[in-house]
């Protein structure tokens, strides 16, 4: 299939925040070892700093992947955080529920694993973690060294907790055939940052560099994926809500959420604008990660003016991107193919490509 492409390059990594905190720590034991001991003050400081050097070296090296499926694939299932559903929006009868994930795991392979986010779509009224294509990208990529997730969140029947403001702005914006819709993006929302701070917070058990973590979509999954790259660490997690909801406490608050690499399936920047019109601040901006726009030109569910919006947001703050046009596909075109690659193959290029993970043939 035919598609036009236009790209940026991305810019530098930062090290992951684990890998600082564990070399000041070994920096200091390594310290005060040494000043057990009667040599020189100054010896023992250069030895320690070498030291810390060292393993500040070898921990923030980049992730080795696989090229081809090399990997046996383990799959297990987690809870992930409680969240609460309520009888109506805004209702004050509510319910726990338990928020699940699929964890895939590439069984064998080294430590320092990237680690990839999979959300479905279903138009946040339908879809779960075990949605087929999810499936499949998800095998793929752990096959190759990725360990990765793949979520169900809160849908539209949930009636999930909602923030003040966003239930505000959408029964005043909102047409009311397109209202439901609206109000089911926020809990989902949380829901989805909720995945990536459990996966920070449990990246020790899993061997997970968080320095190189990607979310993945499709369509409603998409525009997840994409509201995790661009939003800030406080968006969809600190806001007022309508309701006391005391089971924040299992969504690993404390713990990191950032996302580097996204691939977008198409989706859309509709929690973007929202966030955007509630307080008046835009979201892009020049720090937001690589992301890899995949879009049917010809898309009857999300239009096709939703790829461009979010190019074009990209381009105004020099964020680096691939816009990908699927001339003439329509919505949910998951055997298209991008210069002879299936999107799979697309998507493991422009991560290894962005994140500059080492491949392995």
């Amino acid at each position: 299939m035919r598609r036009q492409v236009d790209s940026l390059s991305a810019g530098p990594k930062k090290t992951p925040g684990w890998i600082a905190a564990t070399v000041a720590l070994l920096f200091f034991v390594s310290c005060s070892m040494f000043q057990q001991n009667e040599s020189s003050d100054k010896t023992n400081s250069a030895v320690a700093f070498l030291l810390a050097g060292y393993l500040l070296n070898t921990q923030s090296a980049v992730p080795t992947v696989q090229r081809n499926s090399t990997y046996n694939v383990v799959k297990t299932t987690h809870v992930y955080a409680q969240a609460l559903s309520h009888s109506n929006w805004g209702s004050t009868t509510t319910s726990v529920v338990d928020l699940s994930l699929d964890l895939y795991r590439p069984e064998n392979a080294p430590g320092n694993r990237p680690a990839m986010i999979l959300i479905h779509g279903g138009g946040f009224m339908t879809g779960a973690k075990d949605d087929a294509n999810m499936v499949d990208m998800a095998n793929y990529f752990a096959s190759r060294g990725w360990v990765c997730i793949s979520i169900d969140y809160r849908l539209a029947a949930a009636r999930g907790t909602l923030s003040t403001a966003w239930g505000n702005y959408v029964l005043a914006n909102v047409v009311s055939t397109e209202r439901e819709q609206s109000y089911a993006m926020y809990p989902a929302a949380r829901d989805a940052k909720a995945a990536v701070r459990w996966l920070y917070a449990n990246a020790g058990t899993y061997g997970i560099n968080t320095n190189y973590v990607t979310a993945l979509g499709g369509s409603a999954g998409s525009f997840l994926a994409n509201m995790l790259g661009i939003t800030n660490a406080s968006d969809f997690r600190d806001e007022s809500l309508s309701i006391v909801d005391t089971t924040l406490s299992t969504t690993n608050l404390s713990s990191g959420s950032t996302v580097h690499t996204v691939i977008d399936h198409w989706g859309g920047i509709h929690m973007m604008t929202y966030l955007q019109a509630i307080d008046g601040q835009s979201r892009f901006d020049a720090k937001d990660p690589p992301i890899s726009i995949v879009h049917g030109t010809a898309d009857a569910e999300v239009p096709f003016s939703q790829a461009q919006a979010l190019r074009d947001a990209y381009i105004s703050t020099g964020a680096p991107y691939e816009f990908n046009a699927l001339v003439g596909a329509g919505h949910g075109a998951w055997s298209a193919t991008i210069n002879g690659r299936s999107l799979s193959e697309n998507a493991f290029l422009f991560i290894t490509q962005k994140q500059n993970l080492k491949v392995l043939q």
